[in-house]
């Protein structure tokens, strides 16, 4: 979320330890890649490793897209865990 002195994080989910199947959840994610700075929402797509966490990718989001993106996630994170 955008406040005054930049962006702060208000939630976080771990899709697992797969890179490639976390950018294809990613790709799902409805929202705008051009990140511009107008949005007061976005969504990190997050690389971490033991000295340093790295964004690889970013989306711009309205509320909506948020709500949306939320859910997408979630189905996609319970599919990875229980069916394979």
């Amino acid at each position: 979320m955008r406040v005054a002195e930049g962006y702060v994080e208000t939630g976080r989910f771990y899709i697992g330890p797969d890179k490639e199947t976390a950018y294809e959840v990613f790709e799902q994610l409805k929202g705008s890649s051009s990140c511009a700075g107008a949005s007061m929402l976005r969504l990190d797509l997050v690389e971490q490793n033991k000295e340093l966490n790295t964004v690889c990718k970013m989306l711009e989001c309205t509320l909506c897209d948020i709500a949306e993106n939320v859910k997408v996630i979630v189905r996609e994170t319970f599919r990875l865990v229980n069916l394979e």
